[in-house]
Protein backbone atom coordinates (compact mmCIF):
# COMPACT_ATOMS: atom_id res chain seq x y z
CA UNK A 1 0.00 0.00 0.00
CA UNK A 2 2.79 2.40 0.87
CA UNK A 3 4.54 1.57 -2.37
CA UNK A 4 1.44 2.36 -4.40
CA UNK A 5 0.99 5.69 -2.58
CA UNK A 6 4.63 6.53 -3.12
CA UNK A 7 4.37 5.72 -6.84
CA UNK A 8 1.22 7.86 -7.13
CA UNK A 9 2.95 10.76 -5.40
CA UNK A 10 6.00 10.41 -7.64
CA UNK A 11 3.82 10.33 -10.76
CA UNK A 12 1.93 13.41 -9.57
CA UNK A 13 5.19 15.30 -8.99
CA UNK A 14 6.50 14.38 -12.43
CA UNK A 15 3.31 15.51 -14.16
CA UNK A 16 3.17 18.70 -12.08
CA UNK A 17 6.78 19.58 -12.88
CA UNK A 18 6.16 19.00 -16.59
CA UNK A 19 3.12 21.27 -16.57
CA UNK A 20 4.83 24.02 -14.61
CA UNK A 21 7.81 23.97 -16.98
CA UNK A 22 5.70 24.32 -20.11
CA UNK A 23 6.92 27.21 -22.25
CA UNK A 24 4.97 30.42 -21.91
CA UNK A 25 3.60 32.14 -25.01
CA UNK A 26 5.74 35.01 -26.17
CA UNK A 27 3.32 36.48 -28.68
CA UNK A 28 -0.35 36.64 -29.49
CA UNK A 29 -0.92 36.20 -33.24
CA UNK A 30 -4.72 36.17 -33.33
CA UNK A 31 -6.11 35.62 -36.83
CA UNK A 32 -2.98 36.95 -38.57
CA UNK A 33 -2.33 33.93 -40.80
CA UNK A 34 -5.88 33.71 -42.11
CA UNK A 35 -6.30 37.41 -42.86
CA UNK A 36 -2.86 37.68 -44.48
CA UNK A 37 -3.64 34.67 -46.64
CA UNK A 38 -6.92 36.28 -47.70
CA UNK A 39 -5.12 39.50 -48.69
CA UNK A 40 -2.50 37.59 -50.66
CA UNK A 41 -5.09 35.39 -52.36
CA UNK A 42 -7.59 38.12 -53.22
CA UNK A 43 -6.29 41.63 -52.62
CA UNK A 44 -9.19 44.03 -52.35
CA UNK A 45 -10.40 46.70 -49.96
CA UNK A 46 -12.47 44.27 -47.91
CA UNK A 47 -9.68 41.75 -47.27
CA UNK A 48 -7.19 44.54 -46.55
CA UNK A 49 -9.58 46.11 -44.04
CA UNK A 50 -10.06 42.74 -42.31
CA UNK A 51 -6.29 42.29 -42.12
CA UNK A 52 -5.91 45.81 -40.73
CA UNK A 53 -8.53 45.04 -38.05
CA UNK A 54 -6.71 41.77 -37.22
CA UNK A 55 -3.43 43.67 -36.74
CA UNK A 56 -5.15 46.20 -34.49
CA UNK A 57 -6.71 43.33 -32.52
CA UNK A 58 -3.32 41.64 -32.13
CA UNK A 59 -1.85 44.82 -30.67
CA UNK A 60 -4.80 45.32 -28.33
CA UNK A 61 -4.88 41.70 -27.16
CA UNK A 62 -1.10 41.58 -26.71
CA UNK A 63 -1.30 44.62 -24.45
CA UNK A 64 -4.21 43.10 -22.52
CA UNK A 65 -2.29 39.86 -21.97
CA UNK A 66 0.97 41.67 -21.14
CA UNK A 67 2.67 40.05 -24.12
CA UNK A 68 5.12 41.62 -26.51
CA UNK A 69 3.55 42.60 -29.84
CA UNK A 70 4.86 40.15 -32.47
CA UNK A 71 7.70 41.33 -34.68
CA UNK A 72 6.59 43.21 -37.77
CA UNK A 73 3.00 43.82 -36.66
CA UNK A 74 3.54 47.51 -35.85
CA UNK A 75 5.48 47.93 -39.10
CA UNK A 76 2.84 46.20 -41.20
CA UNK A 77 0.03 48.24 -39.69
CA UNK A 78 2.10 51.40 -40.18
CA UNK A 79 2.62 50.49 -43.82
CA UNK A 80 -1.12 50.01 -44.31
CA UNK A 81 -1.69 53.50 -42.87
CA UNK A 82 1.11 54.80 -45.11
CA UNK A 83 -0.71 53.42 -48.18
CA UNK A 84 -3.92 55.07 -46.91
CA UNK A 85 -2.08 58.45 -46.71
CA UNK A 86 -2.44 58.56 -42.91
CA UNK A 87 1.07 59.84 -42.24
CA UNK A 88 0.74 60.46 -38.50
CA UNK A 89 -0.59 56.96 -37.81
CA UNK A 90 2.06 55.40 -40.07
CA UNK A 91 4.91 57.22 -38.32
CA UNK A 92 3.48 56.31 -34.91
CA UNK A 93 3.56 52.59 -35.72
CA UNK A 94 6.96 52.77 -37.43
CA UNK A 95 8.31 54.35 -34.22
CA UNK A 96 6.67 51.67 -32.06
CA UNK A 97 8.25 48.94 -34.20
CA UNK A 98 11.69 50.57 -33.92
CA UNK A 99 11.36 50.92 -30.13
CA UNK A 100 10.08 47.37 -29.65
CA UNK A 101 12.58 45.78 -32.04
CA UNK A 102 15.75 47.93 -32.21
CA UNK A 103 17.15 45.81 -35.04
CA UNK A 104 14.45 47.33 -37.29
CA UNK A 105 15.47 50.95 -36.69
CA UNK A 106 17.19 51.45 -40.07
CA UNK A 107 14.18 50.22 -42.06
CA UNK A 108 11.69 52.06 -39.84
CA UNK A 109 13.58 55.35 -40.16
CA UNK A 110 13.56 54.96 -43.96
CA UNK A 111 9.83 54.30 -43.94
CA UNK A 112 9.32 57.33 -41.70
CA UNK A 113 11.34 59.46 -44.14
CA UNK A 114 9.22 58.12 -47.03
CA UNK A 115 6.01 58.97 -45.17
CA UNK A 116 7.25 62.49 -44.47
CA UNK A 117 8.39 62.95 -48.08
CA UNK A 118 5.05 61.70 -49.41
CA UNK A 119 3.20 64.23 -47.26
CA UNK A 120 5.46 67.06 -48.41
CA UNK A 121 4.79 66.20 -52.07
CA UNK A 122 0.99 66.19 -51.64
Amino acid sequence: MKRRSLMSLLLFLIVFSMISCAPQRMYYWGDYSNTLYAVRKDANDETLLKHQKALEQIIEESNTRNLRVPPGVYAELGYIYFKQNKKDMAVKYFDLEAKTYPESQVLMSRLTQAANAKTNKD
